[in-house]
């Protein structure tokens, strides 16, 4: 029987026969930034590279407008507040 092991680059996957091998591979690959428009008072958030700049500011807004018309933002909030504490006590964190 023989023995083999092998490093796996956890960006791209790729097998390589040394640690330092992946290491390099892994430090190697762009470092991309994700920008969110997220409605204030729910949380709900629509990412910039996929609904574009404007589109996704406008949907943010737009949620934002929402719950101000139907008069309930503070109800929103605290709803949100409580999740948070629930997530937090499970020992996960949410964006703000």
């Amino acid at each position: 029987m023989k023995k083999e092991e092998s490093y796996i680059c956890p960006v791209c996957n790729v097998e390589w026969d040394s640690l330092s091998e992946a290491i390099k591979c892994r430090n190697s690959h762009p470092i991309f930034k994700r920008t969110w428009c997220r409605c204030e008072f729910c949380g709900q958030a629509w990412r910039e590279n996929a609904f574009g700049i404007g589109e996704a500011e406008r949907l943010a807004r737009k949620c934002e407008q929402e719950h101000i018309d139907k008069n309930e933002v503070e109800e929103v909030r605290e709803r949100k507040r409580r999740l948070e504490i629930r997530l937090k006590q499970m020992g996960r964190q949410t964006r703000r």
